[in-house]
């Protein structure tokens, strides 16, 4: 009777315990997330108009407004002679902070 209450009692540390580590990571998962969604197609736009010369450009948060992924398709004149690959390699060296904080980008460039 009395050992197989401290039984359950330490069953119930146990599985308290695990709660509270499961709470904290989803806690840490969501506090990570929200950080993430800093990123926005008003920073993005900034950016890429600031360090380019941009003729068309359209920024579309395909990931439901959290900010994790972005479609952009951009035609600049800096574009001129660039093969796509360095096209689009030009626009991650401008947005690479904000690259590390989204889950997937979509580009579309061409020259003007």
């Amino acid at each position: 009777p009395r050992s197989f209450k401290l039984s359950y009692y330490n069953e119930y540390k146990s599985y308290l315990r695990m709660f509270r580590l499961a709470l904290r990571q989803l806690v840490n998962r969501y506090v990570s997330v929200r950080s993430m969604s800093e990123v926005s197609v008003q920073t993005i736009e900034d950016k890429l108009r600031g360090a380019l010369s941009v003729s068309h450009l359209e920024v579309e948060d395909i990931s439901g407004g959290c900010g994790a992924m972005f479609q952009i398709e951009i035609k600049a004149s800096d574009f001129k002679g660039l093969t796509t690959i360095k096209q689009h390699k030009l626009v991650k060296t401008i947005l690479k902070d904000e690259i590390q904080q989204m889950h997937g980008l979509t580009l579309r460039t061409k020259s003007s």
